[in-house]
Formats: structure tokens, sequence, C-alpha cells
């Protein structure tokens, strides 16, 4: 059954601007591009998300996606596994509108909500089996991320599991050199985009990117409380991004 925390006939062009709603439909874009190429790697952090889901999950278990977007990365990963409950979250209602299409017929109980991720997993008790976030967490300052990771190990029922993936940078590397070593290099990454396209995301990295070396992830993680935290995969090639794994 699909529950809905936002009216999902809305008309997105009359709650939006003009200029934001095509703001929205062009960043959207971009992501789809970015998941059809597999330039962030969609596929594989999605087989190791149903390889940990398999192995730990013989039973029924509920599934947190934090900042979900159009929900489709948990659907393919959620097919054939036990879970019984899907929740997603997301600020965005053209996003979550995606997520309802997506989900409609989904053989499990689905809620979705327009909600910020950082407020919404604040609020969450103990309720979740197995939450996930995918390049979202490193928006964040260090001290919001830290909160974050204890939050979520609070939204986790005993036993559970965090997946997250994020871009990362080198050890003792700052961020101005984070952005100078990547700015030329993403380009060549990131062939499915146009020239205006790149552009647009690459104005959006050096902006809003704020990014963790591994270790430092992993250390939150112990900080937050997890019993464990570890890192489980890396793009391979380079050191942009790399994916975590924490344990209730």
């Amino acid at each position: 059954m699909l529950h809905l925390h936002f009216n999902p006939e809305t008309d997105v062009s009359k709650v939006l601007a003009p200029d934001a709603l095509n703001m929205f439909q062009f960043e959207w874009k971009i992501y789809q591009k970015l998941v059809r190429a597999n330039e962030m790697h969609h596929r594989e952090i999605g087989q190791l998300l149903r390889d940990e889901i398999g192995r730990r999950f013989d039973r029924p278990f509920a599934f947190l996606d934090l900042a979900c977007g159009d929900a489709s990365l948990a659907h393919m990963v959620l097919r054939g596994s036990k879970v019984a409950t899907y929740e997603g979250l997301d600020l965005s209602r053209p996003a979550l509108q995606c997520a309802a299409r997506v989900m409609k017929d989904a053989p499990y109980d689905v809620e979705l909500a327009e909600e910020d991720m950082v407020e919404g997993i604040l609020r969450r008790p103990a309720s979740a089996n197995f939450i996930w976030c995918g390049y979202s967490i490193h928006h964040l300052q260090r001290a919001q991320k830290q909160e974050m990771l204890s939050a979520i190990r609070e939204a986790l029922k005993p036993g559970g599991v965090f997946v997250c993936a994020e871009p990362v940078c080198l050890p003792g590397e700052t961020r101005t050199d984070y952005t100078r070593r990547w700015q030329a290099e993403l380009r060549h990454r990131f062939r499915s985009l146009t020239e205006a396209e790149y552009a647009h995301l690459w104005q959006h990295i050096s902006t809003h990117d704020f990014p963790e070396a591994p270790e430092d992830w992993v250390a939150m993680g112990k900080t937050a409380g997890f019993s464990s935290s570890r890192e489980i995969f890396r793009f391979p090639g380079d050191l942009f991004c790399a994916a975590f794994l924490y344990e209730r």
C-alpha cells in the first residue's frame, strides 16, 4: 500500500516558480544521464546493497531511504527481498511524484514524505533495519555530518545497518585542494554530459560539496556509537567517491 505525505496530484508548475521548475527539470536530466551512463557507479552500489540485504535479512525488515529522489535505486535493490516497509524522505515534491510512480505497484508498504532528511532523521524512533543515503550527507558541514550519523544510529533497530555513498577527499586534503584536483578530471569522468550540463554540475560541486577523507567517515561512525564502521566500495581508478557501512 502506498502512503503519501504530500499531494501527488498537485501541479508542480503551480507550486514552483517557472524558473525553479525549469531548474529542477534541468538538474533531473543531468542526474538521469549520470545514472544511465553509470558514471556514479549506481549499478555497483546497488549490487552491494542487494548483497548486504540478502546476507542479513531472511525475515521481514524495514528500509528507510534518505533523500530518496525517484526511489528507482531502492526499487531495484529491494526487488525479490523480504522487505515489509519502505519509507522515502525527500524535500523535492517533483522527485517524490516520480517516486510515487516508481513505487505504485510495489508488493510492500510504501510511505513517501516531503521532508528534509536531517530534520526527518532527528525525529525518527528506532524503527528501521536498513537505512540508505546516496550522495547527500556531504552537503553538510563536519559537525552536522557527525550529528546526522548519531541520529541515524538512533533511528536503527538493534542489529540494523546504515550504508551511504559520498564524495571523498585525500587524507589531509583541503576543500580548495579537492576542487582544484577535480575541476578538470571530472570532465573526463562525466562524458555523457553536455558542456552546459557539466558547467552546472561543477558549480554545484564547487559550492555545495564538503567531502571528508575515507578514514574520517569511518571515525565519525565510531564516534556516533556504531559497533562497526568501514569502507565497502571505492570508485575504480580514482578516489572521487566511496561507500561506507555502519552497523548498530
